[in-house]
């Protein structure tokens, strides 16, 4: 992991890439990582904590952590695992799975290939979701 782009804060045991980082290698981090808007990913991406990605990154690989906000106009080529809550905000693309401990939502303009969520699946506004698990609670609003 390239100290060039991330500082770590110790009190929040946090770490934060800057805007348009770049990582060519699978990254793996033990507490809470919050993503600079831009960034890009070329493999895997695991966290130990909570995860929030900035607007318009993209991930090429896996995503796993225990809470996930994935941010607008992001692409995601992997899949995705929230061994708790994952919130994917406005036209954010994920091409694999998305899947969640908890609760999912799932906000306008975004394109999920296949949806589980333990506890409840929430749709907003207009989205694309090719398949959703059987027996998955979901809740359909408007925005």
């Amino acid at each position: 992991m390239s100290e060039e782009f991330i500082k770590y804060h110790e009190e929040s045991n946090t770490y934060i890439a800057r805007k348009r980082s770049y990582f060519e290698n699978d990254i793996n981090i033990d507490g809470n990582f919050i993503v600079g808007a831009g960034s890009g990913f070329w493999k895997n991406l695991n966290v130990k904590g909570t995860l929030k990605l900035g607007k318009g990154s993209s991930v090429k690989g896996n995503i796993r952590a225990d809470d996930i906000v994935i941010g607008s106009r992001s692409e995601i080529q992997g899949d995705i695992e929230a061994a708790n809550d994952l919130k994917l905000f406005d036209r954010v693309t994920v091409h694999g799975s998305a899947i969640s401990g908890k609760t999912m939502s799932i906000r306008p303009g975004s394109t999920v290939g296949f949806a589980r969520a333990s506890e409840v699946l929430e749709l907003i506004g207009k989205v694309n979701v090719k398949e959703i698990e059987s027996g998955t609670k979901v809740i359909v609003r408007s925005e």
